[in-house]
């Protein structure tokens, strides 16, 4: 692929997820090669939190509340705060993508989770789905997106979300 393939903008909302006790939702994309291969080249994927791509028609928090539903089984009981954004471009399958994406923070009353919504798409490269605890996280060697994700998770938890959102790192 080179640097003159068309960009596609592909705009993703993404959320936040802690357990009542604190730990944090996360899956493994499994997406067959190391998106850090200078950090990582034996990484298969990466670890990210429950979401994916606005519908045409759709909000990005209408996305986030659809999205956690159809991934976890999730329904938040109250509204969910924008927390960050992220604008970046990567590579899949020979095009170029531009991710515009939004965070959304929710807080779960139960840690259990049902995949049954999970689209073919996917159940081919999402795997793993579960709740981290906040130091394993910033500790962890894996490859973890968004960049900076532990810290945000922390302030979280912490009760310091942003009054506005914050700008993660490409």
């Amino acid at each position: 692929m080179t640097q003159d393939a068309p960009l596609i903008v592909r705009p993703v909302s993404r959320i936040l997820v802690l357990a009542p006790d604190d730990r944090i939702l996360l899956f493994f994309a499994n997406v067959g090669h190391s998106v850090e291969p200078l950090r990582r080249p034996d990484a298969l994927g990466f670890w990210a939190l429950p979401g994916g791509g606005v519908d045409p028609g759709e909000t990005h928090e209408e996305a986030a509340v659809r999205e956690l539903r159809e991934e976890t089984g999730l329904i938040p009981g109250e509204a969910m705060p924008l927390i960050a954004m992220r604008d970046t471009v990567y590579s899949w399958k020979g095009r170029r993508i531009r991710s515009i994406e939004r965070y959304y923070f929710a807080r779960s009353h139960t840690t259990s989770l049902d995949c049954s919504g999970w689209q073919d798409g996917d159940k081919r490269w999402m795997t793993d789905l579960g709740w981290w605890d906040i130091e394993s996280l910033a500790a962890t060697d894996d490859i973890v997106r968004p960049p900076g994700l532990a810290d945000l998770a922390r302030a979280a938890v912490s009760g310091r979300l942003p009054t506005s959102p914050i700008v993660l790192p490409a």
